[in-house]
Formats: structure tokens, C-alpha cells, sequence
């Protein structure tokens, strides 16, 4: 049948029934199905072009879909038309029309039927699921610091010069800015690559889940070009505050081996994605989320592999190595490994961490501690710090609030994807990335929040293990001069930044643990 006011888009539907003569139809004049329908002369249908429902003239048919996936529809219909014929429609365009009156007694109780019957059972499901995240959630950030401590106030004039707090100020927010600016090129470009990639990925002619394999390989290019101007302003803010000794181009690429393995990952990730959304639909995230946390497990084993800088073990240090067994026990963390990594041919900053799990978990100390600026009891104090994340098992509890964020997330991307096709759809992988990094910059404030509440217990456990609350004060005061640390960072660098408590209240803890000494 021809149409006379032809649409854009046409749908083939087949059928499986044979058609029916004239004669063989059914007349229904009084009957109603779900509800009395208004003649068909009074209904509207919006215009293609106008986008604001004027009323237009109906084409010769009209399909009306009533919703519960029945064959005979069109019979539950009353028309005044010359012919109403359940033919198999060859070559029909379909559009949604709209019903200008109908008596919604009948389909409304309908819908509400459903839709109570609907929320009956799943409101107490989601009730119960948000109930043990909560009770999850709780479980995870609970702590053995004391609560109640009521940190002292701490006069900044005791520890540091009026030029220590302002060099380290005017260091933080030269970053803060650089920062927030990358942020927001990154987020352009995500936005742009969104806009662009449907039609790219049509004519890659290498599938769907090829197709968004290249898609994503060229959204990791871009963001990585897009981001490389801010990271050497970064380095040449280093270099300006002789934190740094790498030039420009090695400083660029040496984390190679890094950014090799999550460019790999990513691109795992988005295969993945994209066979679970073709294959499952609507609910790939409930396969999703957990491929997507096994993979966080399998790349925290694997970090401490990676790391770019030479190590060594922790042996040949006189006034430090005798005293690792008693700490290891006195901590709670049992033997650990502990190695030195060789950083100071490329930089003078300070820090230590705790990697891996298992066979790989690991203590890793810059040998930047050991270049005469701390004390060996700040070394010890710092290694106890960093067994305390081992023995609370920090990392284990990290990945435990992956887990937790890792459905919700995935839920989100699932259904705000969805309006474009979902994620079976080569052309959203850059829109789905661009909503993750809106989202872990919505969550930045939670996860900072977390990672600064495990600090606080790794400092409390370094307190309890040494029993040197001057060697911890000397350490705190002492970053702030060699990492240009900020000790009173303002509230929203706190909130989107600072992944450690600031070391006027790291001080202050330790005021507070010397004070409950018995």
C-alpha cells in the first residue's frame, strides 16, 4: 500500500498468517477492546518536520499497538473506514500516532494492574538489595581508629615557615587547575567522539564488535593526544620546583609498560561489553559487572609487575632491615616483602606503597626515603604505615567497594545508552566513556573519602606499632616541605583531590594517640 504522507524510515513486518477475504472478517461494530476509541478522522498525529503535534491527515492505514503482542489487533479496532483488512503488511511505514480523546477507564486500570503487579514484586527485591549495599558499604569503612578522637587544632607556625606554606599552596593549585582543565578537554572530546562515531563505526564493515574495538582504539588515541598538553605542563611545574630530572620525552613514555596493559584491558573491556549487550540485551550489566571486578582482581595481582622503575630487596640497610621483623609481627602484617625502588635518577619526590595480592603482595619503598633526608625511625615509621594497609587488607577492601559501585555503574551506562541503541552499538563506546568519566568525577568525593579513612587506620596502626609519635609529627611536617604538600587544603580540594588525610591532621593524630597513652 502506498501512503500518503510517507515517513523517513520504513519496517518490513512478516507475518505468518494467511489473509483473510473481506468476507471472512469479523464485524465488531459495538465491541471495545481495552477502552471506547475516538473515530479515526479525529485523531492526531504529529508532522514529521513541525515537531510540536499539529494536527496532520492520517495515512490510509493506521497500526495501532495495543501492547500485549497479540496477532488480531487490528480486529479489536473500530474504525470508520471503507475497509479494515488484517493483510501481511508489505512495505509498511510505521509511525507512533496519537490519540487525541479516549476513555481511559479501562486501559488505565489495565496499566495500573500491571504496573502494581509489577512494583509488587520488585520494590521489596530492590528494597533487600539496597539494604545489603548499605550493610556492605558500612561493613567496609569501618575502622579500628578510635572514634571520637576530636583532633586538636594544630598551629601551622610550629612546623612550618610562612614561605614552606606558600610554595606548597602555589604548587597545589597550579595542579588543581591543570587538572580540572584536562578534565575538561577530556570530557569535549568524549562528547565530540560521541557525535562522530555512529557514522564511523557504520562504514568500518568489520561487524559490530569490531567495529567497536576500532571505535575504542581511536577514543584511547584521542583522549591520550587530547591529554598530553596538560601532563607536560604538569612535568614542566615539577621540573620548575626541581622535583623532577626526566626530560620532557622520556618523562612521556615511561610508563609504557603501564599504559600498554590498560589500553589492552580497555579494549578487552569493550569487547566484552559488546558481545554481553548483543547476546543478553537490556540486562548485560548483571554479566557485565562481574567480568568487569574479576578484572580489577586480575589487574591489582598484576601492578606490581609493571612498575617501571628497577627494585631491589631491603636488605642493606643498618638501623632499618633488623628492625622489619618486629614491625611485620607488631602490625599484624606477617612477613612481607619489602623492596626499594630505584626512582632518584628521575625524580626527588617521596613515597612508599602497598601492591599486589597473594604471591604478588608486596611493600615498595622509593629510595628517595633513604637519601638522608628522614630519619631511620621516619623510614620505620613509614614502613609501619605501609604494613598497616597489609594487615587491614586495604586492597582487598578496595576492590570490595569496586564491587559494590561496579553494578550501579554498569546499570547506568546500560540504560543511558540505551536511547542510541545500547551497547551492542559500536557507535557508544566514546559515550560510554564519556559517562563513566562523569560519573568517577560525581564519585570522586566518596572514594576520596574512603581511601583517606584507610590512611587514617594505616597511620593509627604505624602509631601502635612504633610507639613514636615524634618520629611521626617530624615525617608529616617534613612531606610537606619535600612533596610540596599542602597542609591545609581547601574543602574542595580536599573533597575531588586529597586521597590522604593533610598533614596538620595527620599531626594532630598523632597529638591525639600520644594523649591516650596509658
Amino acid at each position: 500500500m502506498e501512503h500518503k504522507r510517507p515517513v523517513g524510515r520504513g519496517s518490513v513486518i512478516q507475518r505468518d498468517d494467511l489473509p483473510l477475504d473481506e468476507a471472512e472478517l469479523e464485524s465488531l461494530p459495538g465491541e471495545v477492546a481495552l477502552g471506547a476509541v475516538e473515530e479515526s478522522l479525529q485523531l492526531v498525529v504529529a508532522t514529521r518536520d513541525a515537531r510540536e503535534r499539529e494536527p496532520g491527515p492520517l495515512p490510509d492505514v493506521v497500526v495501532v499497538d495495543l501492547g500485549h503482542r497479540r496477532a488480531e489487533a487490528p480486529l479489536e479496532l473500530r474504525l470508520d473506514r471503507k475497509k479494515l483488512l488484517p493483510l501481511a503488511l508489505e512495505r509498511t511505514v510505521l509511525r507512533e500516532v496519537e490519540l487525541e480523546r479516549q476513555d481511559s477507564d479501562v486501559p488505565a486500570a489495565h496499566t495500573r494492574t500491571i504496573v502494581t503487579f509489577r512494583s509488587g514484586i520488585w520494590m521489596p527485591i530492590a528494597l533487600l538489595v539496597a539494604a545489603a549495599w548499605g550493610l556492605a558499604a558500612w561493613a567496609l569503612y569501618r575502622t579500628s581508629v578510635p572514634g571520637g578522637l576530636g583532633l586538636p587544632g594544630i598551629p601551622e607556625s610550629r612546623y612550618w615557615t610562612e614561605s614552606d606554606l606558600d610554595r606548597a599552596s602555589d604548587f597545589q593549585l597550579f595542579l588543581t587547575v591543570d587538572y580540572l582543565l584536562a578534565t575538561l578537554a577530556v570530557l569535549v572530546t568524549l562528547f565530540l567522539l560521541a557525535l562522530w562515531a555512529p557514522g564511523f563505526a557504520r562504514n568500518t564493515g568489520l561487524g559490530a564488535v569490531g567495529g567497536g574495538i576500532i571505535v575504542g582504539l581511536v577514543t584511547l588515541v584521542a583522549v591520550w593526544a587530547v591529554d598530553v598538553p596538560f601532563r607536560l605542563a604538569e612535568q614542566w611545574w615539577y621540573r620548575r620546583h626541581h622535583l623532577s630530572e626526566d626530560s620532557y620525552l622520556a618523562w612521556l613514555f615511561a610508563p609504557w609498560a603501564e599504559l600498554a596493559s590498560a589500553s589492552v584491558l580497555a579494549l578487552f573491556l569493550v569487547a566484552v561489553t559488546m558481545a554481553l549487550a548483543r547476546w543478553i540485551g537490556r540486562f548485560w550489566w548483571m554479566a557485565g559487572a562481574p567480568v568487569f571486578i574479576g578484572v580489577s582482581v586480575f589487574a591489582a595481582f598484576v601492578f606490581p609487575y609493571l612498575d617501571p622503575y628497577p627494585q631491589r630487596s631491603l636488605v642493606a640497610e643498618p638501623g632499618i632491615t633488623e628492625r622489619i621483623p618486629e614491625i611485620e609481627e607488631r602490625s599484624g602484617a606477617g612477613p612481607t616483602e619489602i623492596n626499594v625502588s630505584r626512582v632518584s635518577d628521575s625524580t626527588s619526590l617521596v613515597n612508599a606503597y602497598t601492591a599486589g595480592m597473594g604471591p604478588s603482595e608486596r611493600v615498595v619503598l622509593w629510595d628517595t626515603f633513604l637519601d638522608g633526608r628522614f630519619s631511620d625511625d621516619e623510614v620505620v615509621l613509614v614502613l609501619a604505615h605501609e604494613l598497616g594497609h597489609v594487615a587491614k587488607s586495604h586492597i582487598w577492601k578496595s576492590l570490595g567497594w569496586f564491587g559494590l559501585f561496579a553494578f550501579p555503574m554498569t546499570l547506568a551506562v546500560a540504560e543511558l545508552t540505551r536511547r542510541r541503541g545500547g551497547m551492542g552499538q559500536p557507535g557508544n563506546v566514546p559515550l560510554a566513556a564519556l559517562l563513566l568519566v562523569v560519573i568517577g568525577f560525581a564519585l570522586a568525593p566518596a572514594q576520596n573519602a574512603v581511601s583517606r579513612n584507610y590512611e587514617e587506620e594505616a597511620d593509627w596502626v604505624a602509631l601502635e606499632t612504633t610507639g613514636d609519635s615524634a618520629a611521626a609529627r617530624e615525617l608529616f611536617a617534613e612531606f610537606v616541605r619535600a612533596d610540596l604538600e599542602d597542609p591545609t587544603p581547601s574543602f574542595w580540594q580536599k573533597q575531588l583531590f586529597a586521597t590522604h588525610p593533610s598533614a596538620v591532621e595527620r599531626i594532630a593524630m598523632a597529638d591525639t594517640w600520644e594523649e591516650r597513652r596509658p
